[in-house]
């Protein structure tokens, strides 16, 4: 009988405000990725459904799933079956901010150890990951799930997970506009002063302690940032407007969701009322956008029995 591999992965909202390129959280939107060998097949099949299935590619070796599984390969020192059907099932949207890249990513390292003996740590799904996609602040909570902060030491990629209890809500709204990567890294200025460096190393650890200790109603004061919201929520049409929209509905923060163009608010209540003024605030600027009610994902990427 043929035996089809599940595996699902979180989406994750990286930088998290003041945590630039170090803190990210692991949400309940997931893609879910099937692979089936298929002896009598000598190449392997991409099929798509969901968010994506128009762009993203379908040939193996072009896919970031299938490169992901590659790399494991070669570092197992053991063949991919030459058959069989992959299968993308994305919820998460694409270039947007949630993580789409790094859910490919790490999702394509999980079946590809389980198709090639296993040997892989967690640790060492990390270290990959980050190398396939430049830095942690994403993969790292899509591995290790609730609240990352990542660093790079000594060639190795290193990350401590905080669960994050269900009394805090994630709103996610997404607009109908892509910002790249590339894009956003270009908005940012080449050097900043002292004094920023310091508010910021203020702010993030606020932030990580006022979620430890669940002191939520201070989250606003850790999402300040002076390294890259204030030049790349210019990049967003409307965002500043919108982050204004979600803070007056109720919520206790909102910032930009990885590099954009989703925005993400922090809230205890209200969860419908700030999203739907999200969403009326990009709406009333001339841009559609969907939006997300989640949780925080404390697993984080798993093989689904």
């Amino acid at each position: 009988m043929t035996k089809t591999l599940h595996a699902q992965i979180p989406a994750t909202s990286a930088n998290v405000g003041s945590g630039f390129d170090a803190v990210g959280i692991a949400l309940t939107l997931y893609n879910d990725i099937y692979f089936t060998e298929e002896p009598d097949k000598d190449t392997i099949t991409v099929e798509i459904e969901g968010l994506g299935a128009n762009s993203l590619p379908r040939d193996f070796n072009e896919n970031m799933v299938g490169q992901a599984m590659k790399a494991v390969a070669i570092k197992n020192r053991q063949p991919l079956p030459k058959g069989g059907t992959l299968r993308l099932v994305n919820a998460i949207p694409p270039a947007r901010g949630l993580g789409s890249s790094s859910a490919a990513l790490v999702g394509g390292i999980l079946i590809g150890n389980a198709l090639t003996g296993g040997k892989m740590t967690r640790e060492d799904m990390l270290t990959m990951a980050t190398v396939l996609e430049g830095h942690p602040d994403n993969v790292a909570p899509a591995i290790y799930g609730g609240l990352s902060v990542s660093i790079m030491a000594d060639g190795k990629t290193l990350t401590n997970s905080i669960p994050i209890d269900d009394d805090l809500s994630f709103i996610t709204v997404s607009p109908e506009v892509e910002v790249s990567t590339e894009e956003a890294r270009k908005a940012l200025p080449k050097t900043i002063d002292y004094q920023s460096a310091v508010f910021n190393v203020s702010r993030v650890s606020f932030l990580v302690s006022s979620l430890f200790t669940k002191q939520y109603d201070r989250i606003a004061y850790g999402l300040q940032d002076k390294l890259h919201v204030p030049y790349r929520i210019r990049l967003i049409p409307s965002g500043d407007r919108v982050i204004q929209k979600a803070v007056e509905a109720g919520a206790l923060g909102a910032t930009i969701s990885g590099s954009g163009s989703t925005l993400i608010a922090f809230a205890t209540d209200q969860e419908v009322q700030i999203m739907d003024a999200m969403i009326d605030c990009f709406n009333d600027h001339g841009i559609a956008a969907t939006g997300h009610i989640l949780k925080c994902s404390n697993q984080g990427a798993k093989l689904v029995e």
